[in-house]
């Protein structure tokens, strides 16, 4: 290959061998290390804060050059162009700007003074805040998230997750091992706002809510995965990597935080069992988080588990119409409240086109995620009912009770509501083999907790100790007991933790009798 300005990846500032190994060693990452760099002098003019053009000082361009018979393609050019312009922008926030030489200039720490610093009080979280980020384009690697991060929070970022979340987009969770557990939450809204004001071409978006869905892992985006610097693996390549045999899709209850409910409770931890541990016993998967705003204390919302179950359906019908993932089963987890709304939804998705309706695409997705249902694992399904007086208490005058009285037992006659009466025979139904479009009924299991578990009043006193759901017999599912109390069922210390590995190799047994099924459906086809 001859020397050709197409080819140039990056213009520096100045003879900086820090830049120039950086350079190359993202060159070779994507090209291998056959690839080499030129460097040469430039007549391009760039600005200082682009890329660290000082005046008087020599521009630099460094040009690939490949192998005689080969060539770049356009596309990965145009990657290794941002990443180079990304690494070397953030490698001029730490040079020092007075070297004794004209050569390599040493790096050194970012200046720092009492006045830049912001004050942090004392860490009072026994575990550290966790962030997202969305809308990351798919086609950036991982070191190239991790310099986006650190240049917005000013602290080295933990990527625990980086994921396929559409077609265009990937998804991240984020940890900072460097700072005070609170760290992410006390600089989160200063990010958010700096961003808006912020004229940055990428619009990637940081939040801790968690609300609606969070892609925590995709087979196909393995690779991203991997805790190696400069790693990069085409879409066309992750296409092929891994088959995806199901998703997993994750519900979270009542006022919950839909992270957070899945964490470990153990001291420091940043585990999360559907991110950290299912993974690695469900390889070829695709598991998905799922947020609602059910916010108990001052709510304001009037709104029903029959509206938190449609805003459900319809968000996951455009997401498997956006992600091409039309017929791929999924299994449901549901806690609490979450398993509810699981239900209900599936029920309306059953019923979301009659024989005699004429079929539109969202009817068609909607019932497409019925027919590609496979199982059901519930952990503490209030299906008879929950038992919390205090919280019935607690929204006596408040919109939501509209909610919290379909939700709880009746504190006269404990008795479960007629909506949840009405919802478990509707259920029951709707999982009977002559519904399914196969000839297999979903598979249905529930775990019911065995440790009495001691809810709050209104002003924060701890209330009387209960059990606050307790087993419903269905007809067709499977029950178990879980040693722990209504929202431990769903926190593990570990991928040993006997809790997890009940749960672990339930879900796998799923999966397995899902493979099982497929070579029957073969087996048959190829017959006839």
């Amino acid at each position: 290959m001859s020397r050709n300005s197409e080819n140039v990846v990056c213009t520096v500032s100045g003879d900086r061998t820090e830049c120039t190994d950086a350079i190359e060693s993202i060159v070779r990452a994507f090209f291998g290390e056959h690839a080499k760099v030129i460097r040469k002098k430039s007549a391009v003019s760039i600005s200082h804060e682009m890329l660290g053009s000082t005046i008087g000082e020599q521009n630099y361009d460094y040009e690939l050059k490949l192998p005689i018979n080969e060539a770049p393609e356009h596309e990965e050019l145009q990657k290794v162009r941002s990443l180079c312009r990304v690494k070397v922008q953030d490698l001029w926030k730490k040079l020092d700007p007075s070297p004794n030489s004209d050569k390599g200039k040493r790096l050194v720490p970012p200046p720092s003074s009492d006045a830049e610093k912001i004050p942090q009080p004392a860490a009072t979280k026994d575990r550290p805040d966790t962030i997202r980020v969305k809308n990351i384009p798919s086609q950036h690697p991982r070191e190239f998230v991790e310099i986006l991060v650190q240049r917005e929070f000013h602290s080295k970022p933990k990527i625990h997750s980086l994921a396929l979340h559409d077609r265009e987009n990937l998804c991240a969770t984020v940890t900072f091992p460097g700072e005070d557990y609170g760290f992410p939450m006390e600089q989160l809204p200063k990010v958010i706002l700096a961003r808006q004001s912020s004229s940055d071409v990428l619009k990637i978006q940081y939040d801790a809510d968690f609300l609606s869905f969070t892609t925590l892992y995709n087979a196909r985006s393995v690779g991203l995965q991997a805790d190696v610097e400069y790693v990069y693996i085409s879409l066309t390549q992750l296409a092929f990597m891994a088959e995806i045999n199901c998703s997993i899709i994750a519900v979270v209850g009542l006022g919950t935080h839909a992270f957070g409910t899945f964490r470990s409770k153990t001291s420091g931890s940043h585990e999360m069992w559907l991110r950290d541990f299912l993974p690695q016993d469900i390889p070829n998967s695709r598991i998905l988080l799922y947020g609602y705003d059910s916010i108990v204390s001052e709510g304001q919302s009037i709104e029903t588990i029959e509206d938190i179950a449609n805003t459900f359906l319809s968000r996951l019908s455009l997401r498997r119409q956006n992600t091409s993932t039309l017929k791929r089963p999924i299994i449901f987890i549901g806690q609490s409240l979450g398993g509810l709304v699981v239900q209900e939804a599936l029920l309306k998705a059953e019923n979301s086109r009659s024989p005699n309706e004429q079929e539109t695409s969202l009817s068609l997705y909607e019932r497409d995620i019925f027919d590609s249902w496979h199982g059901l694992v519930g952990f503490g399904i209030p299906i008879a009912g929950l038992h919390n007086p205090s919280l019935i208490e607690a929204v006596k005058s408040q919109p939501n009770k509209v909610l919290i009285n379909q939700l709880c037992l009746d504190r006269e006659n404990g008795t479960p509501s007629p909506y949840l009466v009405d919802l478990k025979r509707r259920f029951e139904d709707c999982c009977k083999r002559e519904r399914r479009p196969s000839s297999h009924a979903p598979e249905v299991l529930y775990f019911w907790e065995r440790h009495y578990t001691q809810p709050r009043t209104r002003n924060g006193i701890k209330g009387e100790k209960v059990i606050m759901v307790k087993d419903s017999n269905t007809p067709g599912a499977r029950n178990l007991p879980s040693k722990s109390d209504h929202s431990g069922m769903v926190k593990y210390s570990s991928r040993s933790d006997p809790l997890y590995e009940d749960v672990s190799s339930n879900i796998k047994s799923m999966v397995l009798s899902l493979a099982e099924r497929r070579k029957v459906v073969q087996s048959t086809s190829v017959h006839e």
